[in-house]
């Protein structure tokens, strides 16, 4: 813990030949000085007692002046060190000069599940609904876990995100999951501090492997799983006999991804006839805007030949009809869409899976993945792989190859 105390500064002299007070903080070895405003005649200052001497004319309001400063400082010390985390002389400057900005929002008490709402309708007026969406997702998970009663952004801690991650965990979240909650509320928290909110000496969040007292999210493991499977499964997939509407959808955007160069859910459900001419298929990646235009195997144009008689009706329908021109208008709705038909899409496809008699959980992104491993046993480049799939970095391919990169290490050993 530091040392504060307020100090009458003789080696300066004001005009009315007064000395300046100053609050000196001291903590491991270093020292540093803060003015007070306020002024001393030597005559009327103790300095063994550090202090206004008892004729001093303003005494009592001087030695409140004092008693603020000193305890306010040493109030914050206190939780600095309470924290359990090191702190240097100007991080207790900081958090007490960011204590002193705090707006009438902070006094009242921001509230958790409000300020995300506030975060999530803001990105929906900037028509992010990407984020809006994870934000909401966050949000609902954190209403379940608090029994929608709103929690205090300054309350919370480690405790609370220990028990929140316990609860979590109890209903089954996997650690990829659990990431990317605990990571939308790590950024609502920095958000919170950057809009002085909530002070920065709450903040419960590591910020660097050395802080063991603080909660990371390093401990969640978000490497990539095998998730390709290989042509003999493919194959399986396309001789499945299915027989609902939704099954049949499910195995068709299985395909067509993966003959369709490995174009993600979002991208086919947005299709429509207009980026299918002349046998290709052109079109912008949603994630990225990196353009496609690619020749379409005949598998893919099979399937396209199932929807054309359903919903070519004219160049800007949708191809796999999961959405309506007329229903589904604004960012949000669509947003809305293509979540809800996303789940049942994937739920479907693990039906479809088990019914194939294929082990790996089958989802949209499984045949991207599938996709990829192909092309590299084929023995084309990790660079064109790259290139096909629209990614910024081969390091980004890399992770969609790494079965592919221990299937080779596994064969090598074999050798051994």
């Amino acid at each position: 813990m530091p040392q504060v105390k307020v100090m009458l500064y003789t080696s300066k002299v004001l005009a009315d030949g007064s000395h300046p007070l100053r609050l000196r903080i001291t903590k491991d070895g270093g020292r540093k000085y803060i003015s007070l405003g306020e002024s001393c005649d030597l005559k009327y200052w103790d300095t063994e007692k550090e202090g206004p001497r008892r004729n001093h004319p303003e005494r009592t309001r001087l030695q409140s002046i004092i008693k603020k400063w000193e305890t306010e400082y040493i109030e914050a010390a206190r939780r600095l060190h309470d924290s359990g985390h090191p702190f240097t002389i100007d991080m207790l400057i900081d958090s007490v000069v960011e204590a002193s900005k705090k707006p009438r929002k902070e006094r009242k008490g921001a509230m958790l599940l409000d300020y995300l709402q506030t975060i999530i309708d803001q990105l929906q007026d900037a028509k992010k609904t990407g984020n809006a969406n994870v934000y909401r997702d966050t949000r609902r998970v954190l209403s379940k876990f608090l029994q929608e009663k709103d929690y205090p952004l300054s309350s919370i801690n480690v405790a609370f995100l220990n028990r929140l991650e316990t609860y979590l965990r109890s209903e089954g979240c996997a650690d990829t999951t659990l990431s990317v909650y605990f990571r939308t509320l790590r950024a609502a928290m920095n958000r919170g501090i950057s809009e002085k909110l909530i002070p920065a000496d709450l903040y419960p969040f590591s910020r660097h492997t050395t802080q063991r007292d603080k909660f990371s999210l390093s401990k969640f493991d978000t490497t990539t799983r095998k998730r390709a499977i290989s042509k003999d499964d493919i194959r399986k997939i396309e001789a499945a006999e299915v027989s609902t509407a939704r099954q049949i959808l499910a195995k068709h955007l299985f395909l067509f991804s993966y003959y369709g160069g490995g174009i993600n859910y979002v991208d086919m459900a947005q299709l429509r006839w207009r980026n299918v001419q002349s046998g290709r298929l052109q079109y912008v990646r949603q994630k990225t805007g990196g353009l496609f235009n690619l020749k379409l195997s005949p598998a893919a144009m099979a399937i396209l030949d199932y929807y054309r008689p359903v919903t070519s009706t004219d160049p800007d329908a949708y191809v796999f009809g999961i959405l309506d021109r007329q229903r589904h208008l604004t960012p949000v709705q669509i947003s809305n869409r293509l979540h809800k038909i996303k789940g049942q899409v994937n739920s479907d496809l693990k039906d479809i899976g088990k019914l194939a008699g294929i082990d790996v959980p089958l989802t949209t992104y499984v045949a991207r993945h599938s996709f990829a491993t192909a092309l590299k046993h084929s023995g084309v480049s990790t660079a064109v792989i790259s290139e096909a799939m629209g990614h910024k970095t081969e390091a980004i391919t890399q992770t969609y190859l790494a079965s592919f990169e221990n299937e080779m290490i596994d064969e090598a050993f074999n050798n051994l």
